[in-house]
């Protein structure tokens, strides 16, 4: 959908969005594939298309189709069907791909986080292989990771919607990147997004409950994090003028 705009199937122009994107399928090379279901006109391998979310231009010269472990090079594909592109790091889910710059689908919504930990690092040997696993299947969305203000510390807080999504975080890191993790319970049970526009000085002169901290997610939106219910639904009441948003907002065009 565009501006309410329906695009159809027959709409001449290419355009798909990023429903999926899953790393390391190839372990040997820890490549990292971006789904694609096409959603109008027809695709080619070497195209070069839009992407929307960061206004470049990208060539799609690595398609495929996967069945199991096996991968065969997608040269056409048409409306309905899905495509694994290999090799663009700053593609994101729910991301629009296109020929036509007036497309931008709307993006993918994502539950809101409700439990939060910290992903520690005990073998400082792996800690390279920590590293690039942690980010990989942070770009999956397995888990939102965010960025405290006023902390020198390297450590991100890592958000999800249940235990059940650090579990399998922890496992995969372990049986994926051979990296150990020990988790840390963090003291926050709800975020809030702020105001798009909201700059890091605006922060100085906002006053958070007891316990609350400021923190920024990975596209690095102004979040408040609060340690209970109790303390967000205060900050509502005493901050009228602050509108909170329980979602992230769109990825910025150019961003």
């Amino acid at each position: 959908m565009n501006e309410g705009r329906l695009i159809e199937p027959e709409h001449p122009v290419f355009s798909g969005f990023i429903f999926k994107i899953q790393a390391n399928m190839d372990p040997k090379h820890r490549d990292r594939i971006a789904f694609v279901r096409v959603v109008s006109g027809k695709f080619e391998r070497d195209m070069t298309v839009l992407h929307v979310q960061s206004g470049r231009k990208v060539r799609l010269s690595s398609s495929h189709k996967l069945f199991g472990n096996e991968r065969e090079t997608v040269d056409e594909a048409y409306p309905g069907d899905i495509i694994g592109l290999v090799g663009h790091d700053g593609f994101g889910i729910g991301d629009t791909l296109t020929t036509d710059p007036s497309v931008r689908y709307d993006e993918i919504p994502r539950f809101t986080p409700e439990v939060f930990e910290y992903f520690h690092n005990p073998n400082t040997a792996k800690f390279k292989q920590f590293r690039q696993g942690l980010d990989q299947l942070l770009l999956e969305g397995v888990a939102q990771a965010f960025h405290l203000k006023d902390t020198a510390s390297r450590v991100p807080l890592l958000a999800a919607v249940g235990p059940l999504q650090f579990e399998v975080l922890q496992y995969r890191l372990e049986t994926e990147y051979n990296a150990e993790t020990r988790r840390e319970s963090a003291p926050f049970s709800a975020v809030r997004w702020l105001p798009v526009g909201t700059k890091p000085e605006d922060l100085d002169a906002i006053s958070l409950p007891t316990g609350g901290r400021f923190a920024f997610d990975g596209d690095n939106n102004p979040v408040a994090l609060f340690p209970t219910e109790w303390s967000l639904n205060y900050f509502i009441q005493n901050n009228p003028s602050i509108p909170l948003a329980s979602l992230a907002p769109p990825r910025s065009t150019g961003r």
